[in-house]
């Protein structure tokens, strides 16, 4: 069961134990490794009146997690409280890691600590998982067709070096015409990783804002997880892949990568910096002299539109880039939109589809029929852009808590409502209503249900450009 699927009752009941002595806090920064503003921002949520628990499994939940990750974390809190109110939602051969709680009639501060050293002693014989940290967890078990990559970047103890000629070999590979940065280099431009220039960071590591050769840029910094080798290992995986999209597939919508470093204590891709902001972030603005205007939200459409089409129709087979979202399109300072984090990329077959083995990415923008048969192509980008035009047309999020009970995605909201749909237009922006209207019209056709019912990208572009035309 993933975390937007929790019942209510058991939601409400987390959310009330976790919220007592800011325990929510502790599991978002720590554990979750949510960066420092996000946790600042969920504090203002008490300001409000609202549950800073029940914002953070809606940020946690919209990334994809499950409830067993969830206990598992709570495990390592030692919560046992908020482990018994979600355990009828994990399997019963998890119930081992409180079994110390269960079987005592005393309050959890009262339990004798042999109870705890029993208990952890059976976790050792409980089966792996991999509890996956933040939005850049995620894992097709296959990627673009390249070299053999799982070990690549891997230090061999912490903060080591990435010394070994076979693993240079397979980066420079990879990399192609792509620069290699000396990490001296990047320390210096980020005044030696300053926490004044975090940009953002997730389970990946961070991301900063630094000057290198007289130009801004954005770097982000891979960082090893303590005691999870499996998620570095991912997270390596999706790097390697994003390197080789970036030098293999160029284009005036494609986010620009300067370069990459593997000559120091951390990993690093060096892109250039977007100082329009993620489109996400762009969208939540609600001052009118501040907020894209329908002409600029129409052009960055159009852009982000011929950019997919370019992904899937250029080379023998194409790209189908899997997380397409309006986090991950970033505007410059003209807010030309470009199409990052290829991490989840993979090539072709065009025309056609490949099955997957897992499924992870952020729901509100993936199809149901995906979820289902597996089945990767290029009509899960065609939908997920879809998804991306009503939240162009409405300024509204994703996915949202609209009733107390469940979590409703846009693409439901949009797709069926009943009413006149002229009422969901951003109301703060006036006139345009053609652009409007075309952003929702060709937004329904993308997140059509059946699949051989979305158009193609290059399609979608043309009808786009045609608005604009006329």
């Amino acid at each position: 069961m993933y975390v937007y699927n929790m019942p209510y009752a058991e939601r409400k009941q987390l959310c009330d134990v976790l919220d007592q002595n800011n325990k929510w806090e502790e599991l978002g920064g720590i554990h979750m490794k949510f960066d420092l503003i996000t946790i600042k921002k969920l504090r203002n949520e008490v300001v409000k009146g609202n549950s800073p628990t029940d914002e953070l499994l809606n940020l946690w939940g919209h990334l994809n997690h499950t409830m067993l990750e969830l206990f598992m974390l709570l495990s390592r809190m030692k919560h046992y409280q908020a482990m018994l109110i979600i355990k009828d939602l994990v399997d019963t051969k998890y119930h081992t890691l409180i079994k110390g709680y269960t079987n005592n009639t005393e309050p959890v501060n009262h339990i004798p600590r042999e109870n705890f050293d029993k208990s952890e002693k059976k976790i050792l014989n409980l089966p792996k998982i991999a509890v996956q940290q933040h939005s850049e967890t995620r894992d097709y078990n296959e990627s673009v067709q390249m070299p053999d990559i799982g070990n690549l970047l891997r230090p061999t103890t912490r903060n080591s070096k990435m010394s070994t000629g076979s693993n240079i070999s397979c980066v420079t590979e990879s990399a192609g015409a792509i620069p290699q940065i000396p990490y001296d280099d990047l320390k210096a431009a980020t005044n030696n990783w300053d926490d004044a220039n975090i940009l953002g960071a997730g389970g990946f590591g961070k991301v900063f804002k630094g000057t290198w050769k007289c130009t801004e840029v954005a770097i982000k910094r891979i960082e090893q997880k303590e005691n999870n080798p499996e998620w570095e290992s991912v997270q390596i995986k999706q790097t390697i892949t994003e390197l080789h999209c970036l030098n293999a597939y160029r284009h005036d919508n494609i986010l620009p990568l300067y370069g990459y470093s593997i000559s120091g204590h951390h990993p690093c891709l060096v892109y250039q910096y977007m100082a329009g902001g993620s489109l996400e972030e762009r969208l939540k603005i609600k001052d009118p002299t501040k907020m894209l205007t329908w002409p600029k939200r129409l052009k960055i459409a159009i852009g982000t539109a011929r950019g997919l089409q370019f992904l899937h129709t250029a080379g023998e087979k194409g790209l189908v880039h899997g997380d397409i979202k309006s986090a991950n399109i970033l505007l410059d300072p003209c807010d030309i939109p470009r199409i990052g984090d290829f991490g989840l990329a993979r090539e072709g077959p065009r025309q056609d589809y490949t099955r997957i083995s897992k499924i992870q990415g952020t729901p509100p923008y993936l199809p149901r029929d995906f979820l289902v048969s597996k089945k990767f192509s290029t009509k899960v980008d065609t939908y997920s852009f879809g998804v991306v035009l009503f939240e162009l047309a409405t300024s509204m999020r994703a996915a949202s808590r609209k009733e107390p009970k469940k979590v409703i995605y846009l693409r439901d909201y949009v797709f069926n409502y009943e009413g006149d749909v002229m009422e969901l237009k951003e109301k703060l922006l006036e006139g345009f209503d053609e652009y409007y209207l075309a952003l929702i019209d060709i937004g329904k056709q993308c997140v059509s249900d059946k699949p051989r019912l979305r158009p193609e990208m290059s399609l979608v572009y043309e009808k786009l450009s045609q608005i604009l035309k006329n």
